[in-house]
């Protein structure tokens, strides 16, 4: 099973843009997460596999890479969103 994690597929300016709004998600989600749960404390893991994608075949790759990782975790519709 894959660990708790998130693909997303975003368009920014820049990469300093792109990791100024990933923390902000990641700040926002784990708070509200947190809350959720009745814990407290760090949620995601301190680094994450941000990068640039650079090509039109690039993308395409990506696209169905997330599209295919509930399959190649072998979760069950319902299990994953």
């Amino acid at each position: 099973m894959m660990p708790n994690h998130v693909h997303i597929l975003v368009a920014f300016r820049d990469a300093e843009q792109m990791l100024k709004q990933c923390e902000s998600w990641k700040q926002f989600t784990a708070r509200r997460i947190n809350a959720r749960l009745k814990t407290t404390g760090r949620f995601w893991q301190p680094d994450a596999f941000d990068h640039l994608v650079r090509t039109e075949e690039q993308f395409g790759y990506l696209r169905k890479y997330i599209a295919d990782n509930p399959a190649r975790a072998r979760l069950a519709a319902g299990e994953f969103t």
